[in-house]
C-alpha cells in the first residue's frame, strides 16, 4: 500500500468497524459518464488543512456512508489466515478493465453482487484481486481512518542525478479517493492498476 501506508516494521493504523455494517455497499456517483481510466494522484498532503475539512471528511467517510470506491479497508485474506490492507476499486455491478492483460476478452471482469474488487496502491508489487479475483464484502473488517505508526511524515523519493536524496510529505489521514502514483527512485512510474468501465446505465444516472 505504499506510499499511502509507509512500509516499515510494526506499521499500525486506526480503523473503524461499524459504518460498513450500518450502511453496507454504497455506489458513489463520482465517476464520469464515459470510460474512467484509473486516476492516480501524486502522494502528498491534502491542500486543505482546515480542521473543519478534516472533521467533515472523516464524518462523511466513516460515520455517514458505507463502503464506496476509493475506501482503504482492512479485510480477511480470501484464501489464507491473514489480514490485508487494500483499496476498493470496483463495487458490485462494475465492469473492471485490467491493464495488465493484453487479451480484451479476459481483461474485462464484472464484479458480482456482494463482492468487491480490491487492489493495492503499489500496483507494481501487490497481490490483490488481480491474483485471487473478487472478494466477498463479508470479509471486510473495517475502513482505515489514519496511520498511527510509524510516526514519519516523509517518504524518500530516492536520489536524483546529483546524488541528493529527495523527500515528500505524506498525510497520516487516509481518506477515500484515487490511489497515488507509484514512485520508483526519483521518477514517477505509471499506474498499472485496473479501472472501472462505465456502462450506459451509469451514464443515464447523471
Amino acid at each position: 500500500m505504499e506510499p499511502t501506508i509507509i512500509d516499515g516494521s510494526y506499521s499500525c493504523v486506526l480503523i473503524e468497524r461499524w459504518s460498513h455494517r450500518l450502511f453496507g455497499l454504497e455506489k458513489d456517483d463520482d465517476h464520469a459518464p464515459e470510460e474512467k481510466e484509473e486516476q492516480c494522484t501524486t502522494a502528498g498532503v491534502n491542500s486543505d488543512y482546515s480542521w473543519f475539512a478534516l472533521i467533515h471528511g472523516i464524518w462523511e467517510q466513516h460515520f455517514a456512508s458505507g463502503l464506496q470506491h476509493g475506501d482503504v479497508i482492512i479485510l480477511h485474506h480470501p484464501s489464507k489466515e491473514a489480514t490485508i490492507c487494500k483499496r476498493i476499486i470496483g463495487m458490485p455491478g462494475d465492469t473492471i478493465v485490467r491493464t495488465d492483460l493484453v487479451d480484451e476478452e479476459s481483461s474485462h471482469r464484472v464484479v458480482p453482487p456482494g463482492h468487491l474488487w480490491i487492489e493495492g496502491d503499489n500496483t507494481n508489487n501487490s497481490l490483490d484481486s488481480r491474483s485471487y479475483g473478487t472478494v466477498p464484502a463479508s470479509l471486510v473488517i473495517g475502513k482505515v481512518v489514519c496511520r498511527l505508526w510509524p510516526l514519519r511524515d516523509y517518504i524518500s523519493l530516492g536520489m536524483d542525478a546529483n546524488g541528493m536524496e529527495h523527500w515528500k510529505r505524506v498525510s497520516a489521514r487516509i481518506g477515500r479517493g484515487d490511489r497515488p502514483v507509484p514512485v520508483t527512485g526519483s521518477q514517477t512510474d505509471i499506474c498499472h492498476g485496473s479501472y472501472v468501465l462505465m456502462n450506459d446505465k451509469a451514464s443515464n444516472k447523471r
